[in-house]
């Protein structure tokens, strides 16, 4: 998560610079106007390049990590008397030792309770 705040605000950092390069009154126009254009990649062209670029591989990872924690995975508790449960859970509601089902159920287990999670690989 760090790696990707400190990525999005060097990006930020390189177009700020880049027009702030650009926007400098040092330049006559007249001088800008006399010569010709080399044909090169403008500043403004690699900005909004890289903003694109930034944008679309944060929707990436968004998507990504959104469909990784709907996931539905089967659970299954066996008690201290070798009674066996199976609930089904979204893999972000489980948290440790507590999970809610599918259905709402909120259970938290005991100490003695081992539980199985069971991810089927497609």
């Amino acid at each position: 998560m760090l790696t990707k705040i400190l990525f999005t605000l060097a990006v930020i950092l390189v177009v700020a610079l880049v027009f702030r390069a650009k926007n400098t009154p040092g330049k006559s126009t007249a001088v800008a106007k006399t010569m010709p254009n080399k044909g090169g990649v403008s500043a403004a062209m690699v900005a909004y390049t890289l903003l694109g670029l930034v944008l679309a591989m944060s929707a990436l990872v968004f998507v990504l990590h959104w469909q990784d924690q709907h996931r539905v995975i089967d659970i299954q508790v066996t008690n201290s008397q070798g009674e066996a449960l199976k609930y089904q859970a979204y893999k972000k509601a489980i948290e440790g030792r507590r999970f809610t089902t599918i259905g709402g159920v909120s259970v938290d287990l005991a100490d003695s309770d081992r539980i199985e999670i069971l991810e089927t690989i497609d």
